[in-house]
């Protein structure tokens, strides 16, 4: 790898939280009850989860969540009627509806998870996270991923390939988290059940951070066999490929998967083989969520870490031992100049410190202990833990070919599977990015950040990968386009200070930015939007960066340099959302906009705008310059069919 084409840029898969408490919660993101293929009554297994020191579950059953009414038969044979009997010993008939029938039959209405959540869920203590197991197939392959923190119930979608089948259900699952604002997130389960997903397919997936390493069930081949290899070996496959392409690595989980809780043994599939451990702020969805999203957990199937450290460069495990067990600390990684993951360093201690050179891509640990599993997922299995890898992310090389789009806008970029790059690789000449001022950082995050992540800074996720861009292109960001980008930064906290730290961190830019005193096309135009210091910006003597407007500002004598786009909101504007015509007087009160902002040389942008090519034409009719979007695909093939009108 050359030095140009990979600057050190380091994309900590683990955040670096060396300085901040550890918090750790332990949790499994896949599980089973009667309401779909398990064997036990949810309150049942919420009971055991909790009384075996598990702070958050997932209750992830098959294509359904508990939200509707739901009666199950009881089966005459024995196990099923004790199970029943248990449950209603535990719980009590004021809580358990059932119903007797003829010959002996027997229905148990199943309680919805508002209703027995409020039992179990204690602030801070213990948290059920609704969950759905979506579950399809290709060509008679089980393709199941599961969702956490599902809103809405997501129906399996079809597909024309294992890896489209997966796709398409994870952009349900995205669009979900869009529309409804609530974090979430979707993780492929036990890729080799029946091996039915390879490496290459995950490679091709875009939006999906995680998959099971390890996953409990007996029929999932966690080690692959003489034909197939196992998920460890897949996971460093995909996380090398994904650095060639400058995505965020794949993180590996441990569950348990866990169907069966009146039978145990190992041709079942039984709770505790395996979960997570996740360092948040706060027993919350959102802050689990947004935690794992910056890898700051590990997976384990019992071996404990007393503090999972990182630095910019090392990856340090630190075990809590158990008397009379014995650990060897393993790091895996690619080094440069190879395909293949290897063995970099093996230590016999409860403490090990491996330090990332250049001359490695990535590493990640395995963490292996002399202890036998209780109830193992294969009969000689010992106590393991799975670290995240840390890793260099390569900067990928400009797509051939892309058509500059001078009218696309990409709303909230880095929540894009690649950040920035997508949009380029789209031909995209404008991004924006939500900011939060954190001590002197700017994070980029659409909410405040619960915690520092340094590979959600502004400088890491913008501002070094467009100069090692301009570097590729020779002063451009997209090869032979020579008109303007724009790098727009909403600021969510206070207008003054969040200025004076962006404006001290572009003078580290001043390539970036200018040649000289004039700027250069092909060069970033930074404008700045949301909590705006307008007086401040229009009196500076030398400014590094201009203002977003809004339709208030017209008028008010601010030049095009200063303020060379205006904004507003697409509803305070329009109600058309597409269907039917649109009024006259709506498109004339936009016109009558467009015209005011282009008399004074500026362009004009409404966001929130629905994603839709008919309202995009409308509003590209209107004057509207800029289309604003999450749908990078579907604005760029819109707009390059405009152009060829």
């Amino acid at each position: 790898m050359k030095k140009g084409l990979c600057f050190s840029l380091l994309i900590l898969s683990l955040t670096i939280y060396v300085a901040q408490a550890q918090h750790w919660y332990k949790g499994n993101l896949h599980t089973h009850s009667l309401w779909s293929d398990g064997d036990d009554y949810p309150e049942m297994i919420m009971d055991w989860y909790k009384a075996n020191g598990y702070q958050f579950v997932g209750l992830s059953d098959h294509n359904i969540i508990q939200d509707v009414d739901k009666w199950v038969n009881v089966p005459h044979q024995k196990d099923r009627r004790r199970t029943f009997e248990r449950y209603l010993r535990t719980f009590g008939p004021d809580w358990v509806t059932y119903r007797k029938g003829p010959n002996d039959s027997l229905k148990v209405r199943l309680k919805k998870l508002d209703e027995y959540r409020s039992y179990f869920e204690e602030p801070g203590k213990f948290l059920i996270i609704k969950s759905e197991e979506v579950s399809t197939g290709y060509q008679g392959k089980p393709i199941h991923l599961n969702v956490t923190n599902v809103q809405n119930l997501i129906r399996p979608q079809p597909g024309n390939s294992v890896a489209e089948v997966m796709q398409n259900n994870i952009d349900l699952v995205v669009a979900q988290r869009r529309q409804t604002g609530q974090p979430m997130f979707p993780h492929i389960n036990h890729p080799n059940f029946y091996y039915a997903v390879k490496a290459e397919d995950l490679m091709k997936l875009r939006y999906e951070r995680f998959f099971e390493v390890f996953n409990g069930h007996h029929l999932v081949n966690n080690y692959g066999d003489s034909a197939h290899e196992g998920t460890e070996s897949m996971w460093d496959k995909i996380n090398f490929h994904f650095l060639q392409q400058g995505r965020p690595m794949m993180y590996g989980l441990g569950t348990d998967d866990s169907h069966n809780y009146y039978f145990f043994g190992p041709s079942f599939s039984n709770s505790g083989r395996a979960w997570v451990m996740v360092d948040a702020p706060e027993l919350t969805p959102r802050a689990l969520i947004e935690a794992m999203e910056a890898g700051r957990f590990y997976a384990t199937s019992g071996v404990t870490l007393k503090q999972l450290p990182q630095t910019e460069k090392t990856l340090t495990i630190r075990v809590k031992p158990e008397p009379n067990v014995t650990y060897r600390i393993q790091f895996f990684g690619v080094r440069k100049g190879r395909q293949q993951a290897e063995l970099l360093q093996e230590v016999a201690d409860t403490n090990a410190t491996y330090a990332l050179t250049d001359e490695v891509l990535f590493v990640r640990s395995k963490i292996i202990s002399s202890k036998p599993k209780y109830n193992p997922f294969m009969p000689g299995d010992v106590e393991t833990a799975w670290t995240q890898p840390i890793g260099q992310w390569q900067v990928p090389q400009p797509l051939a070919n892309v058509v500059a789009l001078p009218n696309a806008h990409a709303h909230n970029d880095y929540e894009q599977s690649r950040p920035l790059w997508d949009a380029l690789d789209n031909g995209f000449t404008s991004v924006e990015a939500d900011v939060h001022l954190i001590g002197d950082t700017l994070y980029v995050a659409h909410d405040r950040p619960a915690f520092k992540n340094p590979a959600s800074t502004l400088e890491t996720l913008y501002l070094k990968p467009l100069a090692e861009r301009l570097r590729q292109n020779k002063g451009q960001v997209l090869a032979g386009y020579k008109g303007p980008f724009y790098l727009m930064i909403d600021a969510k906290t206070g207008a003054d200070s969040t200025y004076r730290v962006l404006e001290k961190l572009l003078q580290r830019y001043p390539s970036l930015l200018t040649n000289g005193s004039k700027s250069q096309p092909g060069n970033i135009n930074v404008v700045l939007s949301g909590n705006r210091p307008i007086q401040t910006v229009v009196k500076a003597k030398k400014r590094l960066l201009s203002l977003d407007g809004r339709p208030g500002d017209l008028g008010k004598g601010y030049q095009q340099t200063v303020m060379p786009i205006v904004s507003d909101a697409y509803g305070n504007q329009l109600n058309w959302r597409g269907k039917g015509d649109i009024s006259p007087e709506e498109i004339q009160k936009l016109r009558q906009l467009a015209d005011r902002t282009h008399r004074e040389g500026k362009k004009l942008r409404l966001w929130a705008s629905p994603e839709d090519p008919l309202v995009w034409a409308k509003l590209r009719e209107a004057g509207v310059d800029f289309i604003s979007t999450d749908q990078l695909e579907l604005a760029r093939d819109f707009l390059l069919k405009e152009g060829r009108k």
